[in-house]
């Protein structure tokens, strides 16, 4: 009777684990999918790596470019500048002796006139 209550007792015990073990089953089918996709996840990232890998150095020309672009624009800024200041100064050159000019025509002008009516 001991190994009749033995043997059921088990009997139960395997039916427990089987119930158990069920879900298990179907995970392992899970965790092989995911396997599936986390290769093909390290694959991508893989060709992904490669690819920045050599879209380096047209970055880094590109930047370079940039960079000589931004000085020859402030050294173009600077001769402008520069040139600015220049015509200023060659306006001022060319207007104050013009003007100078007229007015010491114009004060002739006047005393001649003041020193004709005058007689």
């Amino acid at each position: 009777m001991q190994d009749v209550n033995a043997l059921v007792t088990l009997q139960i015990s395997l039916a427990r684990i089987e119930e158990t073990l069920k879900p298990l089953a179907a995970l392992v089918q899970t965790v092989a999918e995911v396997k599936d996709v986390s290769r093909e996840a390290l694959l991508s990232a893989h060709q992904a790596n490669q690819k920045l890998e050599l879209l380096e150095p047209a970055v880094s020309r590109a930047q370079e470019a940039a960079e000589e672009a931004l000085r020859n624009a402030a050294t173009a800024m600077e001769k402008l500048n520069t040139q600015d200041e220049n015509r200023k100064w060659v306006r001022r050159s060319f207007y104050g002796p013009l003007i100078s000019s007229i007015a010491a025509v114009l004060s002739a002008a006047i005393l001649a006139y003041i020193g004709l009516s005058g007689r």
